[in-house]
């Protein structure tokens, strides 16, 4: 066993783009014991770019992803692609047999995640889903705060996701802007992190009533001056009712002028209620004596902040047990689509 603990992983990851090299690439080679073994991308410049700052082979930068999933050097996969390819991609590492963590929302649709989920559950095969929010102190320190009963029957939660990039000068028309590759807006870009943040220390939601806006309605196309329209949200408005009976009110939009990325949650229940703001995600805001008092979160509830080695130990077989997997993926999709049919109808909409 200890061998397997110690063995050097190889990871080959798809996609160079702003997630790959803002936080997966950056964390998995700090890691000991971890190999960036291949990269996959379809822009030439950005597989260069990458491969060169991480020490890559060149025959070990592909453009066609099953190369990148074929390479006998590759043991997992990292998927960090428009969400239109996250199942097409994680199928293809099931079959070859390879773990695999996949960026969010897991896909693109309920009934693909559902498939991938079933697949890698017969083939026995681990996966992670990249809920990086998860793996914040806070956050931690809070679900210890609910499982201690401190807070009795929730029946609130209210739930902020505030950022300006809708207005990032010079911004164009970039896959999150488009249907056929991004589906969601923010309600899937941004919105699901709060869904599992929700799930995560409330539990699950059981229907929604959603409004979806795009405010900057055409954006410049990325290899033209030609301006095309926005297809998806810039903000997402809804009221969620939780399966035992809590209600919810989240915000997100990426509209909100003066916020680079702020995170709030506030959870009421019948004996107390906690606050936190992943801006600082070293406090925890507890009620007490009818008061909010801020406490510094305990060095314990660091151990597991970072979230690629998270997915490292999953492979060594030590994954911790909040670690968010393919049905925490599903449960997340299953909400995103009723929250599409709710702002297009107008109503009410149970989670299926």
């Amino acid at each position: 066993e200890r061998g397997n603990e110690m063995k050097n992983i190889r990871i080959g990851t798809i996609g160079c783009g702003g997630i790959a090299n803002g936080v997966h690439l950056p964390q998995l080679s700090k890691l000991e014991g971890v190999e960036i073994a291949a990269l996959c991308d379809v822009n030439p410049k950005a597989l260069a770019e990458t491969g060169d700052k991480y020490g890559v082979p060149e025959g070990r930068r592909f453009t066609d992803y099953c190369q990148l999933i074929a390479c006998p050097e590759v043991d997992a996969v990292d998927i960090c692609t428009p969400n239109s390819f996250h199942c097409l991609m994680a199928m293809a590492a099931v079959e070859a047999g390879k773990p695999f963590c996949v960026e969010k929302p897991v896909g693109i649709g309920s009934d693909e995640v559902e498939r991938l989920r079933d697949a890698a559950k017969e083939a026995g095969i681990p996966a992670m889903v990249c809920f990086s929010y998860r793996f914040m102190p806070a956050v931690r320190y809070a679900r210890r705060y609910v499982d201690d009963g401190k807070l009795g029957r929730i029946n609130s939660v209210y739930v902020q996701y505030l950022k300006d990039s809708a207005f990032m000068k010079g911004r164009r028309l970039d896959w999150r802007f488009v249907r056929e590759y991004a589906r969601y807006g923010v309600s899937g870009d941004l919105g699901v992190h709060l869904l599992d943040l929700a799930a995560f220390l409330a539990g699950p939601v059981s229907k929604v009533s959603a409004d979806l806006q795009t405010v900057v309605k055409e954006r410049k196309r990325l290899d033209s001056e030609e301006t095309a329209p926005v297809e998806t949200d810039d903000t997402c408005n809804f009221l969620a009712e939780f399966a035992d009976g809590a209600l919810g009110t989240f915000g997100i939009t990426r509209c909100a002028m003066g916020h680079k990325n702020t995170i709030s949650m506030d959870v009421y229940g019948d004996k107390g209620a906690i606050r936190f703001n992943l801006n600082h995600n070293d406090r925890l805001w507890m009620l007490e004596d009818e008061k909010f008092e801020e406490h510094a979160v305990p060095e314990e509830f660091f151990a597991h902040s970072v979230q690629m080695k998270e997915f490292i130990d999953l492979l060594r077989g030590a994954p911790d047990r909040y670690t968010p997997g393919l049905d925490d993926g599903l449960a997340c999709q299953k909400v995103l689509d009723a929250i599409l049919e709710s702002s297009e109808n107008r109503c009410w909409v149970k989670i299926r």
